[in-house]
């Protein structure tokens, strides 16, 4: 009777912690959808360093949610089918992040980062990276500090041509921010002296 006991509590006990791990997945499958979202439309930089990519809070979903079918069910069919599932779903996501990802410029580098004179509170970021053969720069704004800082996108370049080749970006005061290309175009961008917000975003495709 006691064996029979134990057997009925450790089942239990893993159908329980089987829930938290399936509460954990679909968690991370929501955070995988909706993040990108919450960040973009906050600026928080917080959320923008997490959920700037989706593929890992998938990849983390997809083994949370594997993990709890091997808890929750004893039956061999099911955990196969979702053990393939899960498998696939993580081979795909590694060939996209080894072989794709880096193709379309998704990695990107940070090269310099100035910090705003006369103290205030914001930074300057640029970063570079590639889409095949193109360099690609991004500049952005990090306002304020903690989780209450915000980023704010500046720039985003192409150097496919010289005309959306970053040649130098510097501060001209608190509030502003001079853009030089490599065509010789120079372009002020001002920034909202509260919030950090720029006035507007360059683009060159």
């Amino acid at each position: 009777m006691t064996i029979i006991g134990d057997i009925c509590t450790d089942r239990q006990r893993r159908r329980n912690l089987g829930r938290v791990v399936l509460a954990g997945g679909v968690a991370a499958g929501v955070a995988c959808l909706v993040g990108p979202w919450l960040a973009e439309s906050t600026r928080l930089l917080v959320l923008a360093t997490a959920f700037e990519y989706r593929w890992p809070s998938f990849a983390v979903a997809v083994v949370l949610l594997g993990a709890a079918v091997r808890l929750l069910t004893d039956r061999a069919a099911i955990r196969r089918l979702a053990f393939a599932l899960c498998g696939v779903a993580l081979i795909g996501t590694g060939w996209f992040r080894m072989v794709v990802f880096p193709m379309i410029g998704g990695d990107w580098e940070e090269t310099a980062r100035t910090a705003a004179p006369r103290g205030a509170d914001r930074y300057l970021v640029v970063e570079e990276g590639a889409a095949m053969i193109d360099p690609l720069w991004r500049v952005t704004v990090v306002d304020g500090s903690g989780i209450a800082a915000r980023r704010w996108p500046v720039a985003s370049l192409n150097g496919d041509s010289a005309e959306g080749a970053l040649s130098n970006v510097a501060w001209a005061g608190p509030d502003a921010l001079v853009l030089t290309t490599g065509d010789g175009e120079v372009t002020t961008v001002r920034l909202d002296p509260r919030t950090g917000e720029p006035e507007r975003e360059l683009s060159v495709p």
